[in-house]
């Protein structure tokens, strides 16, 4: 039996191999990119070359495939030059192909100044199969001024969806740089804003299901997952970054007992018992 909502300080290989075949409905992994900075994410997280990096990338991406629900989501943050490498693995090992999300932010900067700044970052999607699970994703509708007077279509009346547009696979979410974000940052470098991971839960698994996340991080994903009435198990090899995450994981779940999920506007909330705070786990 697996122990739920627990983030374990420790090595992700280690990790998804100690969990069993075909437990996992949705992956989110959010691994170190191959990048001088990487060092810093501490001991374990920075590899010397590509080839050692990617070597390592393709051991992790095999477990997240055995770890893979028949109708479970993979989806791995990386960056604009080396997505390429993960995405013809992830080809080769069989995984179907669903689609490259563009995550893109105005709020960014570049260190560099002989090409353009980059303003977003691929996230890829694979799954096990195209019956993968998938929740429709509504936005504002751009202009609500044309939306007053009837448009037809190919001989029909269209008529707007009362909860907006179906968003499309580019999406804008702010990093959490300024100090509107103040609130929601961690000390963690490359933490991922809560809205995004929001998004990323909520219509890409159920209510009940278990989310695995191999590189926690500051934790984003596994509080989006207790908001939003999933189960998660994580890991991070960083011991501060495990401090952090959980403290963030204890302030959620004292939230949700103070509010009740039904309270949490906007979100696709199960009604079922709210969890229990994660135990300290280390492996």
């Amino acid at each position: 039996m697996i122990d739920e909502n627990v983030i374990y300080c420790g090595d992700a290989l280690a990790f998804m191999a100690s969990l069993p075949d075909e437990c996992a409905d949705l992956i989110i992994a959010d691994p170190p990119y191959s990048l001088p900075k990487d060092r810093e994410f501490g001991a374990g997280a920075f590899f010397d070359s590509r080839e050692a990096w990617l070597a390592w990338c393709k051991q992790w991406l095999i477990e997240a495939k055995r770890l893979l629900k028949p109708r479970g989501n993979l989806f791995v943050y990386a960056i604009h030059r080396h997505a390429c490498f993960l995405q013809s693995y992830l080809y080769e090992i069989g995984l179907e192909y669903r689609r490259q999300i563009i995550w893109t932010y105005e709020n960014g900067f570049s260190q560099h100044q002989n090409a353009p700044a980059c303003h977003y970052e691929p996230i890829i999607w694979f799954a096990k199969s195209r019956e993968s699970t998938f929740h429709v994703i509504r936005e504002p509708y751009k202009s609500t001024e044309r939306l007053r007077h009837a448009i037809t279509k190919n001989g029909k009346v269209w008529k707007p969806h009362p909860a907006g547009r179906q968003a499309g696979d580019v999406w804008c979410f702010p990093t959490l740089a300024g100090r509107r974000f103040a609130a929601e940052r961690t000390e963690h470098p490359t933490q991922k804003p809560l809205a995004l991971s929001r998004r990323l839960v909520q219509h890409f698994s159920d209510p009940g299901n278990l989310v695995v996340v191999p590189f926690v991080g500051s934790g984003s994903e596994c509080v989006a997952a207790l908001e939003t009435g999933r189960r998660f198990l994580g890991s991070e090899i960083n011991p501060e970054y495990v401090r952090i995450a959980r403290g963030r994981i204890s302030a959620a779940s004292a939230q949700l007992v103070d509010e009740g999920p039904e309270e949490r506007l906007g979100q696709d909330v199960s009604t079922k018992s709210v969890p229990l705070p994660p135990q300290d786990r280390d492996v």
